[in-house]
């Protein structure tokens, strides 16, 4: 059990049919008020009618002024594309069409509003509640919110309420009504546009539709005349200014070439000819090139002495300066030591280190080395003296370059204004000529009135409706019934959280399954018996052949012995334990079997009466010593079956039941009766059962198919694995016969239904 919750569940294909078969009506009922829902509504629908216009809209630019200029466009792009089918939307284009078309009186739309106004009546009183609420929470928390300064509505807006040119908002319902209606749909990898209006009159949707793309076409020229106007207006007084401007500068530029000169100024400006440039120019140059070439050999000189300067501290690697590589003196002075070396490890294999000989040519040695140093410092200084000359010739060109600069710089000042004069001179005359232009041009396409939209097809009077569509809605309907059914199917399904099939119980129970008991009319019998006693009245029955199939079960429930003392209990009240219980006695009985009855339920006994037994003493008399269990004992009708009632209610039976006297009498029954059947009251009421359990050979647990909850039962079988108590098996009882393909009863027995023998 303590698995159980564990268990992940897996529902196949037929589990799937099953819950579908077992909710057919469910969803039949769905799916038959929804197709009726919609067939209703769909008939009943007044219909309605679309009609289209098809527009060509050209990438044509109204070419006032050059792609630089302000008023330019790119007509080619998407987003031109995405502003027109926006402006077909637009609702200032379709109060446009409601102005032209009077719609506001005509009977599409004239219902519109008064429906509003009595809709709003109807909530009038709501609305008004809800504006009171929320002014009172607004109303708590105004010292936190600042208040807003006042603000006279009519005096910057009129009495009317809204800005002039905005348009009042009492229209808005008709707007709204116009567009609900109105579709602009683009072709796809075109530059067509399909405009379409529904509409419930066939002649409206057309003239709306013809009227819209009008009133567009109508649009766009007047905002083309428009922008026509403004540019040239403006072009007229960019015109005006740019000639003052140019007059401006050339009186300047005059003036200047007055003062200065024409010869000095052309000689400086010069471009095209290598006489333009002036001995001061040329000059600066020279000295330029002469610096730049002192600096290079400023760096050098200095990067071979710092390099020589910090070589030279090292003996052994001051010989690596390339400058003393090189140098005669220095070969001459390695030649020379390289032969006193040779000639000292000559002599040294015949004279020692102390010989004179020896001495005299170590102390050569050594003075060719000194020379060789003093020859290296020789070296650098000469490098840091070359490094110095090239410094001062640095700084001095430096100096004749600042003042050929300073030279020039005078020179140039008079050219450079004058270029400068110049230039925006002929800048001011370009301009003034494109602007005279421009101007020309936009004087000449202010007569033209051609457009780049163009309307290929119009709207025609649509000769059949296209709502509603009783096919498609019908097909639809169809399709979502049957799918919100299956659904509402499957969610029922997935709140029923009772056990309902055999798989139920080994998938969250681990319970052996000992059969069905199918479920039977009790009708009054022929017999002296309880008609609940279907085995007894109607022994040839399907019911009945169930109750004799559990028998077998349960003698066959144990591998070793079959048990003798079986205890019959519920998890929960009304699930048939004790109608189980008389019959699979009397099933007991009938194969020969001495059984005994035992009813231990105490506290609502109901065996008695199905065997029409009174119930005076019984039971509880004996566990409290008053009688003898062989003078209570009833011998009933049925033959090899006796009977103990429950006897008085006793205010305590679980006392009893649990008493030393009730396991004495199970021993005492053991050795006359073959079996003993007890009847208990239900687990999850009392502990009655659960005490008994322990004193039996197994207990067999009734369960209510499709009535009794998993829990209340996995409660009863927790109770029950608590005490170790063995658990023979569980029967699912009052199975209907067909409902589920589960608990098909030809399984269990065959050939026998209603009472009659199949060929």
């Amino acid at each position: 059990m303590n698995q159980m919750n564990q268990i992940e569940e897996q529902i196949d294909i037929r589990d799937y049919w099953r819950i579908l078969a077992k909710r057919y009506k469910l969803i039949i009922t769905f799916f038959l008020l929804v197709v009726t829902t919609v067939a209703i509504y769909s008939l009943t629908m007044i219909p309605v009618y679309r009609s289209s216009t098809q527009i060509l809209i050209e990438r044509a630019n109204p070419n006032i002024l050059s792609v630089q200029e302000m008023f330019a466009i790119d007509p080619s792009g998407q987003d031109f594309y995405q502003t027109q089918y926006k402006i077909l939307e637009s609702r200032a284009l379709a109060r446009e069409v409601i102005k032209r078309l009077n719609l506001a009186e005509h009977p599409e739309f004239k219902g519109i509003e008064k429906g509003i106004e009595e809709e709003d009546g109807f909530f009038l009183y709501f609305k008004d509640l809800k504006n009171t609420i929320i002014s009172e929470i607004k109303g708590l928390f105004k010292f936190i919110k600042p208040s807003r300064p006042d603000f006279n509505e009519e005096k910057y807006f009129g009495k009317t309420g809204f800005i002039q040119g905005m348009g009042s908002h009492d229209d808005s319902w008709l707007v709204n009504a116009f567009l609900g209606g109105l579709k602009v749909q683009p072709i796809r990898n075109s530059r067509l546009v399909t405009v379409s209006f529904e509409s419930t009159y066939p002649e409206l949707s057309a003239r709306v539709a013809n009227t819209l793309v009008k009133a567009y076409v109508d649009w766009n020229l007047g905002l083309r005349l428009k922008s026509q106007q403004e540019a040239s207006r403006f072009l007229d007084d960019q015109v005006k200014a740019g000639k003052l401007k140019l007059e401006a500068c050339e009186l300047t530029l005059q003036q200047y070439r007055e003062k200065y000169g024409v010869a000095v100024i052309s000689s400086q400006s010069g471009k095209n000819s290598e006489y333009g440039q002036d001995l001061s120019r040329q000059k600066l140059l020279t000295v330029s090139k002469q610096l730049l070439d002192a600096k290079n050999k400023r760096i050098e000189a200095e990067i071979k002495h710092k390099n020589a300067f910090k070589l030279s501290h090292n003996p052994l690697k001051a010989e690596t300066i390339p400058e003393v590589v090189n140098s005669p003196v220095i070969i001459s002075i390695k030649q020379n030591e390289v032969e006193l070396l040779r000639e000292k490890a000559e002599k040294s294999q015949k004279f020692g280190e102390k010989h004179p000989i020896m001495i005299a040519l170590n102390q050569e040695v050594k003075k060719l080395r000194n020379q060789k140093y003093q020859e290296i410092k020789n070296i650098v200084s000469a490098m840091e003296a070359n490094y110095k000359v090239a410094l001062s010739q640095e700084h001095s060109l430096k100096k004749a370059l600042g003042f050929s600069e300073d030279e020039t710089i005078s020179r140039n000042k008079i050219a450079i204004q004058y270029q400068i004069l110049q230039q925006e001179a002929d800048s001011s005359r370009q301009l003034y000529d494109m602007l005279l232009k421009r101007f020309k041009e936009t004087s000449v396409f202010e007569e033209n009135r051609a457009l780049n939209i163009h309307v290929l097809d119009y709207a025609e009077v649509p000769g059949f409706s296209v709502k509603p569509k009783l096919k498609l809605n019908l097909l639809l309907a169809a399709i979502v019934g049957l799918f919100m059914g299956g659904g509402m199917a499957f969610f029922v399904e997935y709140l029923d959280n009772t056990v309902k099939n055999p798989e139920d119980l080994e998938r969250y129970f681990q319970l052996p399954y000992l059969g069905p008991v199918p479920h039977f009319d009790k009708k009054k019998s022929k017999t002296n018996q309880s008609d609940e006693l279907i085995i007894v009245s109607n022994p040839k029955s399907s019911t009945s052949e169930a109750y004799r199939g559990l028998r077998t079960g349960i003698l066959f429930s144990t591998p070793d012995q079959s048990p003798c003392s079986i205890l019959i209990t519920s998890s929960g009240a009304g699930e048939g334990k004790t109608i189980t219980c008389a019959n699979l006695a009397i099933a007991m009985a009938q194969a020969g079997t001495k059984v005994i009855l035992l009813d231990c339920d105490m506290r609502k006994p109901r065996l008695h009466r199905m065997f029409g037994i009174r119930n005076e003493q019984g039971l509880s008399n004996i566990l409290v010593g008053e009688s003898e269990w062989r003078d209570i004992r009833v011998s009933t009708n049925i033959p090899n079956l006796d009977f103990i009632p429950a006897g008085l209610i006793s205010p305590n039976p679980a006392e009893l039941v649990g008493s030393e006297r009730m396991q004495n009498l199970l021993n005492e029954l053991r050795e006359e009766y073959g079996r003993i059947v007890i009847d208990s009251s239900p687990i999850a009421a009392v502990t009655d059962p659960v005490i008994l359990a322990r004193l039996v050979d197994g207990v067999v647990l009734v369960i209510h198919a499709g009535s009794t909850s998993r829990d209340v039962i996995a409660n009863g079988v927790r109770q029950l694995l608590d005490i170790q108590a063995h658990i023979l098996g569980s029967l699912l009882n009052n199975v209907v016969i067909g409902k589920d393909s589960y608990y098909y009863y030809q399984y269990y027995y065959s050939g026998e239904k209603n009472g009659k023998k199949k060929s």
